[in-house]
Formats: structure tokens, sequence, C-alpha cells
């Protein structure tokens, strides 16, 4: 499974779930400018250039059983690294997101960030079919524009999971493109950098193993990629980073391995 480690804080610097991973490589992306919480042109350009020159030279060229791999993506401030990484699916697909927050918002200017990323891939991205997010607070999702609110799903936690280790998948007839942030999670879990949900770790486990392992699927393979973002920031206020960081951590881990051992 092709793994990749989009270093943007440094963040990932103090943690060691990839470091004796094989085939995890890291892209160090902390020298760009214009990436925290919006991306321009420029480094947008700069970054997927770096993330394709990485996996060419490691003969990498995507996953081999998740086509188009697995990447972490520093904390939630660098969510539109979606936007980014889905635009390099050329096939139709699903976009399915778990987050506390629905990343709908669109900002004052035409710029990509990281609150309004999901309205940037409803845009421009022609090969997205259908868009559900997952765990978003109620709140935020009344405050989005009617029209936008309109183009996606939502689902709270309730509508998924309906108890024990049942798990009610959103409905879709393509291959999906995974996004998640962990400030999906409750702050016992793990701290984000972002105010956070309600979801238990297991039940975020519970519905990737779903997914990657779903009786009824209609296509070879439905997952197409999967990328996480979620990590405490370095310099964060009001938090134990030390501890933040071994949460995050051992999370990270669970996954990757969780992931190998589903597919």
């Amino acid at each position: 499974m092709g793994i990749q480690i989009l270093n943007l804080s440094g963040i990932y610097e103090q943690e060691s779930f990839y470091k004796d991973y094989p085939g995890a490589e890291v892209v160090d992306l902390k020298d760009i400018t214009g990436t925290n919480c919006m991306c321009d042109d420029a480094a947008a350009k700069e970054i997927l250039q770096r993330v394709e020159d990485v996996e060419r030279g490691s003969g990498n060229s995507g996953a081999h059983h998740l086509p188009y791999g697995l990447h972490f993506v520093d904390n939630g401030n660098y969510h539109y690294m979606s936007a980014l990484l889905s635009s390099r699916v050329k096939e139709p697909f699903s976009l399915v997101v778990l987050d506390h927050h629905p990343d709908m918002q669109r900002p004052m200017f035409d710029i990509l960030s990281c609150g309004g990323w999901v309205t940037e891939v409803l845009d421009k991205n022609p090969f997205v079919r259908d868009v559900h997010i997952i765990g978003a607070d109620k709140k935020l999702i009344e405050e989005l524009d009617p029209d936008d609110r309109a183009k996606a799903h939502f689902y709270d936690l309730e509508d998924i999971f309906g108890g024990g280790n049942e798990v009610n998948l959103p409905k879709t007839e393509f291959p999906v493109y995974l996004s998640i942030d962990k400030d999906v999670l409750h702050k016992d879990e793990l701290e984000t950098n972002w105010d956070q949900g309600d979801m238990a770790t297991e039940q975020l486990l519970l519905f990737v193993g779903s997914l990657l392992t779903n009786e009824k699927k209609v296509h070879d393979r439905d997952l197409l990629a999967i990328d996480i973002c979620g990590e405490c920031a370095p310099d964060q206020e009001d938090c134990d980073v030390e501890k933040a960081v071994a949460q995050n951590d051992a999370f990270n881990a669970r996954i990757m391995v969780g992931l190998s051992l589903w597919r």
C-alpha cells in the first residue's frame, strides 16, 4: 500500500508511526509558503509536484490495492489537501468525509481553504458524483448557503452506527475517496487543533473496516484512496502537546496497520 506523510507543519517529526513501516515516504513541504489554512495557486502546484516526484522516485505511482494510496496530511489547517489529492482521480467517484466541520464555507476570496475545500471539489472536480459528510456539527451545517448545503448528504453518528458492529454505509454507485479529519473524534480520544465531535475511535475504525470489507460492492474496489488530517499543532496553546502527539501517533499507527490487514 502506497503511503505518504505530507509534512507541512513539522508535527510528524515528533511522531514515529511511519518510520519503520515499509513503503511509507515523507514528503517535506515545510518550506512552501502560502499553505497555512489557505493554499494559493503557486503553493498548490508545488505541493502536487513534490508528491508526484516522490512517487516517481520510489517507483510507486499509487497503492497496490488503493490505487491512489494513503496520505497523512498534517493538522486540520491543511485539510484542503483533500481537494488537491482528489484532483488526481480520473474516474467517477464519491467523496466521503468524516469531519466535525462540513468544510463547505466559501472563502471571501477565490482561494482554496481548509474550511471550504469540499465546495472546491464540487465546483471544480469533474469526476466527483456525490458527497457524503458524516459527523458534522448541525449548527455549522445550518449556517451553510442553502444551495451549497443541498449539494451534499449529511449524516449524524446515529445514522451510521446502528449499534453493535453494524455500520450503515452511505449509498453510492461509485468507488470512494475517503477523507478523515480526526476532529470528528471526541476530545477524550485524542486532541486536534480544532473543536471536536463525539465519534469514538473504535467507531471510526469500524467504519473504515466496513467500507473495505463491504459485501455489497458494486465495483472490484470500493475504496480509491484515503487521506487523514487532524494532528495537533507543534505550538498549540492550551494543550499538552506531548500527550496529544502520543495519542495521534498511536491512532495513526492503528489505522495504518489496520488498512494493511484489511486488504
